[in-house]
């Protein structure tokens, strides 16, 4: 009978009740049907009684009944919290009826023909929204079941390290390197800031950082824009068109003048180009060709 009502009542919430899961593995269990072990005892020496046998019944069943009065116990207090829940949940029923209620008044009540209402002044109202409230303090002392606030209760305090903070130069609290209860908010405060930042900088909105050194280090990199002539516009222009663009197929040759080593000729190097223009130049036809 024990371990079956450790089994249903140790577990630390509603969905490992359902389950049949043991809540023996969890390190805090929430509700646990004292005493245990009913008949696990032995008889006091000093005591003399003349049968033993008799003695471990009746105290296994003195432990069966205290085990009765407990699970009573956590009967009561797990119906006080349903209670509690179902009253709250009422509450929120009755505020929800009466907002519809209201809207319902209003829908009713409403004519569109009656009521002029102009075009400015539906552009200047704004539109409807409804005001978020966030719940905070959710795992708080406040809102902490009293069965587990009771096992926290026996619990044994933290040491007194505050006092050795006088002795510290870094300024923090001696007590945290023993226990921190904001380690878990802090973390995650970091978390999200970290995930604001990373959402930042691939929107483009990072957060601009003092430049370090007179070299230029950290800025931004300049995007060289491409060449875009007005002769290569036209001619895309003319392809789209239909026209058809062929190269020229003769190509002159660049002629380089020495000077003459028999008549002594003072003629410098120089380069005639006179193919220069021929050899980019490109001959437009309109429409088909015969080669």
């Amino acid at each position: 009978m024990a371990i079956v009502f450790k089994c249903v009542l140790c577990c630390s919430s509603d969905a490992d009740k359902v389950a049949g899961r043991c809540g023996r593995a969890m390190p805090l269990p929430k509700r646990c049907v004292e005493p245990v072990h009913v008949s696990r005892g032995t008889v006091p020496e000093r005591l003399s009684v003349p049968s033993e046998l008799e003695a471990v019944t009746n105290g296994t069943l003195a432990n069966t009944v205290r085990q009765l009065s407990s699970l009573s116990k956590h009967a009561e207090d797990m119906f006080g919290e349903l209670t509690r829940e179902a009253t709250n949940l009422a509450e929120r029923t009755n505020v929800l009826q009466a907002r519809i209620d209201r809207l319902a008044i209003k829908v009713t009540q409403l004519d569109s023909g009656v009521e002029e209402v102009s075009l400015q002044d539906i552009q200047m109202r704004k539109a409807f929204r409804s005001a978020r409230t966030f719940q905070q303090q959710l795992f708080s002392r406040n809102t902490m079941p009293s069965a587990m606030l009771a096992t926290y209760a026996r619990c044994d305090r933290p040491p007194p390290l505050e006092r050795l903070n006088e002795f510290r130069d870094d300024g923090r609290d001696a007590r945290k390197f023993y226990t921190d209860p904001d380690y878990f908010f802090e973390l995650w405060r970091r978390e999200m800031l970290q995930d604001t930042e990373r959402i930042q900088h691939d929107r483009g909105k990072k957060v601009r950082q003092p430049r370090g050194g007179s070299g230029g280090e950290g800025r931004a990199t300049r995007r060289v824009r491409a060449l875009n002539t007005t002769r290569e516009r036209h001619k895309e222009i003319a392809i789209n068109r239909g026209e058809v663009f062929i190269q020229a197929h003769h190509h002159y040759n660049a002629e380089i003048y020495r000077p003459d080593p028999v008549y002594g000729s003072q003629y410098h190097y120089h380069t005639v180009k006179a193919a220069a223009t021929a050899d980019t130049r490109l001959q437009r036809f309109k429409g088909p060709y015969l080669c």
